[in-house]
C-alpha cells in the first residue's frame, strides 16, 4: 500500500485505520478485505467467533472497527462482538449481515445496533457505513 492521502481521511503520516473482519464466508471476507485494504486499512480478519476471540486475546496494538458477521457458526455476532469489545474497547462496531432484512428475530436482535451492513452491499455503503463508525467512535 501506498503512503499517499486515500479515502479513509488520512495523510501520509497518519497510520492506517485498523479493521477487525470476522465472516465465515471465506468470498465475503475475502472481497470485502480487498476493498478495505484498497482504500487504505489495514485489515485482520477471522472466520470464526472462537478464532476471533483467540486472536484478540492475544493482539495488543489498536483497532479501530470491528466489522462483525451476525450469523456465524459458532455464535451469533452481536452476542459474541460485546466479548471482543471488552478485550478492546476502542473498537467501534459494525455489523454485517445477509438476513437482518427478512428474519424478524435476527432483525430484532440489531435493533440497538447503530452501524448494520446489508449484504450484498455496494462498495460506496460499505465504505460510508465504516467511515460513520469511525467518526462516532468506540461507543458504537
Amino acid at each position: 500500500m501506498s503512503d499517499s492521502s486515500d479515502s479513509s481521511g488520512q495523510g501520509p503520516e497518519e497510520r492506517k485505520r485498523v479493521v477487525f473482519f470476522v465472516d465465515d464466508e471465506d468470498d465475503v471476507r475475502g472481497v470485502w478485505s480487498e476493498l478495505l485494504r484498497k482504500y487504505g486499512y489495514r485489515v485482520l480478519e477471522a472466520g470464526t467467533a472462537a478464532e476471533a476471540l483467540w486472536f484478540l486475546e492475544s493482539f495488543t496494538a489498536h483497532i479501530d472497527v470491528l466489522l462483525m458477521d451476525v450469523n456465524l457458526p459458532d455464535g451469533w455476532g452481536a452476542s459474541v462482538a460485546p466479548s471482543l469489545k471488552e478485550l478492546h474497547p476502542e473498537m467501534a462496531v459494525v455489523y454485517t449481515t445477509g438476513y437482518a432484512a427478512t428474519d424478524p428475530i435476527l432483525s430484532g436482535a440489531l435493533s440497538d445496533a447503530r452501524f448494520v451492513i446489508q449484504k450484498p452491499s455496494s462498495t460506496q455503503e460499505v465504505l460510508r457505513i465504516i467511515g460513520e463508525a469511525l467518526e462516532a467512535g468506540p461507543a458504537t
